[in-house]
């Protein structure tokens, strides 16, 4: 189809259109048939085909006006077609070419970085082995005939090591035990409040004994009897606030640790005047710390730490389990006896560093 803005000549008016090459067209007006003055003359594709064809002949007329005149260099001519290489061979060597040039490109494409399904992926680093493999090595110390030659046999200050430490182990773990067992149910005192008591005396400055002070604490009062002592009795263990009153005297406060099932006794000096004195002993009674469970569960962990040591100073392996082995059998306990052993296997494990090494 082509598509092209064409002039009626009869009543002149421009209009579009769309026909086939070489058909004539009608007038939408008047309704006059023509055709175009320039498909009259050249059709659609002869035009260029002739002058393609007028080009070609005028350069091989002269070609030939050139090489007329000289017929010497009919030969050099011979070798030149003869030299010059036929289509055929021409187009055979084009796809070997092109086949080269892809061989070329692939040898040469960048690598992308990102790893090919078909290569085997890196085995895993050997030098450090999994905690199953560690513990399965681990166990071979406890070999019933390897223990027994190291028994019987000579043995080096590493392996006498980890004799002393499966000895520290089985001591860690009974002193685990017995504490475990002591304690359980344990209450401390300090936990429940219980009833105490609390007595005590009153002096002035000059060291004389003061009658009938009032003595108030935890919701009880009394009052010092001639010898200037006082007495309460059912209070409740804890933090207790005490307050001493006497006319002609300053009020005299101070907060206490009361501790049950225990000796309270309070010494208290007054001035004479007015107002009021605060005093803090809460600080003066030292609370003791109750032993619990927990300490057994420690006891019982640095115990296997212990044990994990002794296997590998009787295999002469790993240095640095042996010697955390042996720190941890110290805390073990073991009934201070475990602790004494720790310490001696730590000193022949750092004197015969060397047979790990070999």
């Amino acid at each position: 189809m082509v598509s092209q803005q064409l002039e009626c000549p009869v009543c002149f008016i421009r209009f579009d259109t769309e026909r086939q090459a070489g058909q004539s067209v009608t007038c939408p007006s008047c309704d006059h048939s023509f055709n175009t003055p320039d498909e009259e003359k050249f059709p659609p594709e002869a035009a260029p085909t002739a002058q393609v064809d007028d080009v070609e002949e005028e350069t091989t007329y002269e070609a030939t006006e050139e090489e007329a005149p000289d017929n010497d260099k009919e030969p050099e001519s011979d070798e030149a077609e003869e030299e010059a290489p036929q289509n055929d061979e021409i187009l055979d060597r084009e796809p070997e070419d092109a086949t080269n040039d892809e061989e070329v490109d692939a040898e040469e494409a960048p690598e992308t970085g990102e790893p090919d399904d078909d290569e085997p992926s890196a085995p895993p680093d050997a030098t450090s082995p999994g905690a199953l493999v560690l513990l399965g090595e681990l166990s071979t110390a406890y070999h019933t005939k390897r223990l027994q030659s190291v028994i019987d046999g000579p043995r080096s200050r590493a392996q006498l090591a980890g004799l002393l430490l499966l000895a520290v182990a089985v001591l860690g773990l009974l002193a685990a035990t017995a504490t475990a067992v002591k304690w359980n149910g344990y209450d401390s005192p300090w936990d429940d409040e219980v009833t105490a008591s609390l007595y005590g005396s009153v002096i002035d400055v000059d060291g004389n004994q003061l009658e009938g002070v009032r003595v108030a604490a935890g919701g009880q009062q009394t009052f010092t009897d001639g010898e200037g002592r006082y007495f309460l009795h059912n209070l409740t263990s804890g933090e207790l606030k005490v307050t001493f009153f006497s006319p002609g005297y300053r009020t005299h406060s101070i907060w206490i640790d009361l501790r049950p099932a225990g000796t309270n006794d309070l010494l208290v000096q007054l001035e004479m005047g007015d107002g009021q004195d605060v005093d803090d002993q809460r600080s003066h009674v030292l609370r003791p710390w109750p032993p619990t469970q927990a300490l057994a569960a420690v006891m019982g962990v640095m115990a296997l730490l212990a044990l994990f040591g002794s296997a590998a100073a009787l295999l002469e392996r790993h240095f640095r389990l042996a010697l955390f082995g042996a720190v941890a059998g110290i805390l073990s306990w073991g009934f201070l006896l475990g602790s004494l052993f720790s310490l001696a296997a730590l000193l022949l494990l750092l004197g015969d560093r060397e047979r790990f090494d070999a």
